[in-house]
């Protein structure tokens, strides 16, 4: 092969190695456990948190909200974060709360702290709980817990209106759930969870470790190494020291 053809080909194996691996949009993460308690193995939900913690964590800096530092009671507004407000609206029991105990049992039908020993988690009989950032975030999930009933979902706008739907379980044994997205490169300022279901809304729901990342936070590709670019020059300064014309010897 032509110095000039190996030279080019190397060239481009280097190069292509540090090619950032292209992300890919709105992917959907979701797994549910029926009649899982509080003490029970969750395999399907956890499986599908640490999907999206991995596909997640490659977009930026994951955050959580697990409700351990939030006052125990009912809010209108709940600052759960840094930028982050939580409101909720149409509950039969009111407004959402901030439990550290089921509200009855089994607590597979009236929802529980996810937490690792911890034990709070924000609680609504059925209605809407909206999550509001301040800044826009490209990925969201949390675990939801009590789930009897289909038909829930969580509802945001990321350009275009988006629906993600709550696996549905069964009123009999419950369960949990977890239920999270990327969207990457877009900025989402509000996400709506809708828990009336169907039929036999409303229903008791837990939700508790919420996790986002925001928009701005973005995981850096490694810029091509110091070993790339002497390689890179090494070749470039070969091939044209290969190319130079030859000058005819002195007489």
């Amino acid at each position: 092969m032509p110095l000039s053809r190996r030279f080019f080909a190397a060239l481009t194996l280097l190069l292509f190695a540090q090619a950032p691996t292209a992300r890919a949009g709105f992917i959907i993460y979701s797994g549910s456990d029926a009649g899982a308690s509080s003490g029970s193995p969750r395999p399907n939900s956890d499986a599908a948190a640490a999907a999206f913690d991995a596909a997640a964590g490659a977009l930026g800096a994951v955050s959580v909200i697990d409700f351990e530092s939030a006052p125990l009671g009912a809010f209108a507004s709940l600052n759960a974060a840094p930028g982050v407000t939580i409101t909720g609206a149409g509950g039969t029991s009111g407004p959402p709360s901030i439990l550290d105990a089921p509200t009855g049992t089994p607590d597979a039908i009236y929802g529980y702290n996810t937490t690792a020993g911890g034990a709070r988690f924000l609680y609504t009989q059925g209605g809407t709980v909206t999550v509001t950032f301040g800044t826009g975030v490209q990925a969201f999930g949390a675990y939801i817990s009590g789930i009897q009933f289909s038909g829930e979902t969580i509802t945001f706008n990321d350009g275009s209106s988006q629906t993600v739907d709550i696996p549905g379980l069964t009123a009999a044994d419950g369960g949990i759930a977890f239920v999270g997205f990327t969207d990457a490169g877009k900025s989402i300022t509000s996400i709506t969870f809708n828990l009336n279901g169907t039929p036999g809304g409303p229903d008791f729901i837990a939700i508790d470790d919420v996790r986002f990342v925001h928009a701005d936070s973005v995981t850096a590709t490694p810029a091509p190494s110091g070993l790339v670019l002497a390689a890179t020059g090494g070749f470039m300064g070969l091939f044209y020291a290969r190319r130079r014309p030859r000058t005819a010897p002195a007489a």
